[in-house]
């Protein structure tokens, strides 16, 4: 079987299927896709909001909660307990199937009346404003987190996380503050890609470093700053005189930037892979084109997934094997088609649907088996009229493809897909996603950002109750560049105890727009073909001499790779040869 290239239906660009990935489609008897990968990624983070809430009332009690979905979907929503309790009955809004008729069209009139949870999330505590989250206690607007304590405004907090505000895919940290692609940190601010670091501040791709302060490539190292290395004495000497005020702060994280810029990084993030190629990628075996995925073997075209075997195109999974076009989900076995489903097996085109087998276009089932849009079947019936609509399904175009974006609960700007793809109103339009405009937000600010201590021991317990205007909205150009700001926000008192500890002065920005600014510092989820920028002695743009002999000797280095640097970007990018050669 060889590669071919197609054209996109939707993007109208070309791509190609591998042959692995002929092979994939045979096993489980789809046929190849009509979307490229990209486009498919795209149309899955259509159909998923991790960060808008709303409140709204208990469709069954009446009570206010906390919801992903507003006040005007067409479906009930129900609060956890709610839903999750023997008050109503799913299989209740069970139908036949009709084969004169598109199966998405039909699993989109039972997804409008079937009760929704109206957030994805379990066994957590005093973590009410918590989303496509599990097994947290005590944490505040966090989403795809689990395991975690005392975690506040973030993603991707993974288990051991305890006391950390403001970071992006951080694991068994704790008192962390601005940290990216971070684990096992403790009392670390404003770093990215550290790992076993205690203490660091302002520093990039250190490992196993203690008390370092605007460090970058640094290994197992203590008392440096910028890469100098000091005295104990002189180095709490420079930390003392360090003032951490706000303008000091920001003219830090500048000065960090470019002094990365001369070192030289590794064309991926990650560790212990083969025959993988994508970014922040861990523990992978043949993981093809795939982001922010560890442990995974025989796949492709995955994001944010996690101990996967066998399975293509996949979307902020925990847990699976031999499964397909799935987004949302945990230990998933054999399926297609889920969103928002936990502990399943052999399901297709399933939908917030829990603990559950052999079922097809289902929403809203709890520990069911043999159910077509949520009707009851024998095993034999069932698996008759599975391979009947299967059939169908080909004839229409619709097996093996994901949920059209037109049936998401969420307007283009509530969804993911604009924090990895951003359009403008118009231009999500102009391609048939629709728009929310909340309405004008009319807070009281009693201070302004601007007006804010610009240290924290500036700061009064009586700043709990101030309302504080973002600095976004202050200037015409911090609107346009905030369009999803809150416009203000309150600090919650764990946020400020924080801030103590750690003594880091209270933030000028709302959660939205602080969140916007971190997901701007990741490399994008996209992938260019380049050289190793190792010349021999020195880097290509002659800014870097390396501190040892490589095996290329001083000829340029022949490596190729593919890589998430940009070939227009300022970094140093060497390939994983060069790169150990100047770290370890």
């Amino acid at each position: 079987m060889t590669a071919e290239t197609r054209v996109c239906q939707n993007c109208k660009t070309s791509f190609t299927i591998e042959p692995e990935d002929f092979e994939f489609y045979a096993k489980i008897k789809v046929p190849a896709p009509t979307f490229c990968p990209e486009c498919r990624y795209w149309r899955r983070l259509v159909d998923r909001n991790e960060w808008n809430l709303y409140r709204r009332k208990c469709d069954m009690i009446g009570e206010q909660i906390v919801s992903i979905y507003r006040e005007d979907v067409p479906f009930p929503v129900y609060k956890q307990d709610a839903w999750r309790s023997d008050a109503w009955d799913p299989l209740a809004y069970g139908r036949d199937f009709d084969f004169n008729r598109h199966f998405f069209e039909q699993f989109q009139e039972l997804r409008n009346v079937v009760p929704h949870l109206a957030l994805v999330s379990s066994n957590s505590v005093n973590s009410e404003y918590s989303n496509q989250s599990q097994d947290n206690k005590d944490c505040y607007m966090v989403s795809a987190t689990g395991g975690s304590e005392k975690c506040m405004y973030g993603n991707w907090y993974q288990p051991g996380s305890y006391f950390c505000a403001d970071c992006y895919m951080i694991e068994k940290s704790e008192r962390c503050y601005e940290c990216i692609n971070c684990g096992r940190c403790a009392s670390t601010t404003f770093s990215q890609d550290c790992f076993d670091c205690v203490s660091c501040h302002f520093s990039f791709d250190c490992r196993g470093c203690t008390e370092c302060f605007g460090c970058v490539g640094l290994r197992n190292k203590q008392y440096c700053w910028f890469n100098e290395q000091l005295s104990k004495e002189e180095y709490a000497k420079r930390l003392e005189a360090f003032t951490w005020s706000r303008p000091v702060i920001e003219e830090t994280k500048k000065k960090v930037r470019e002094f990365a810029k001369h070192f030289p990084r590794k064309f991926y993030h990650g560790a212990k892979n083969e025959g993988s190629f994508g970014d922040y990628l861990e523990n992978t075996s043949y993981a093809r084109l795939s982001f922010n995925c560890r442990e995974n073997r025989d796949t492709a075209y995955l994001q944010d997934a996690w101990k996967m075997i066998d399975c293509l195109d996949m979307t902020e999974i925990l847990g699976s094997e031999r499964s397909y076009e799935i987004q949302g989900c945990a230990d998933v076995y054999r399926s297609i088609g889920l969103r928002s489903c936990w502990t399943m097996n052999d399901c297709y085109y399933c939908d917030m649907t829990f603990s559950s087998s052999d079922c097809f276009g289902c929403f809203g089932l709890k520990q069911k088996q043999y159910c077509i849009l949520n009707k009851q079947y024998s095993k034999e019936d069932y698996h008759a009229l599975k391979e009947k609509i299967i059939e169908h399904m080909k004839k229409t175009g619709e097996w093996g493809e994901y949920f059209p974006p037109k049936g998401s609960s969420f307007a283009y700007n509530e969804s993911v897909a604009y924090d990895f793809f951003s359009l403008s109103e118009s231009e999500a339009q102009k391609r048939g996603y629709r728009w929310y405009t909340p309405a004008v937000r009319e807070y009281n600010v009693t201070v302004k950002a601007s007006a804010l201590p610009l240290t924290i021991d500036q700061a009064q317990d009586s700043i709990l109750k101030e309302v504080i205007g973002c600095v976004s909205q202050e200037t015409e150009e911090g609107r346009l560049a905030y369009p999803e700001c809150a416009t203000a926000f309150r600090l919650i008192p764990l946020e400020l105890d924080l801030y103590r500890e750690l003594k880091l002065p209270i933030p000028q920005k709302c959660f939205p727009c602080r969140r916007r600014d971190r997901f701007s510092v990741r490399n994008p989820r996209k992938l260019w073909g380049r050289h190793c920028q190792c010349q021999g002695a020195l880097s290509i743009l002659g800014n870097y001499t390396n501190a040892s002999e490589h095996f290329h000797g001083d000829k340029p280095c022949p490596n190729e790779f593919k890589t998430s640097y940009a070939p227009e970007r300022p970094e140093i990018v060497y390939c994983e040869q060069c790169y150990q050669n100047e770290v370890v």
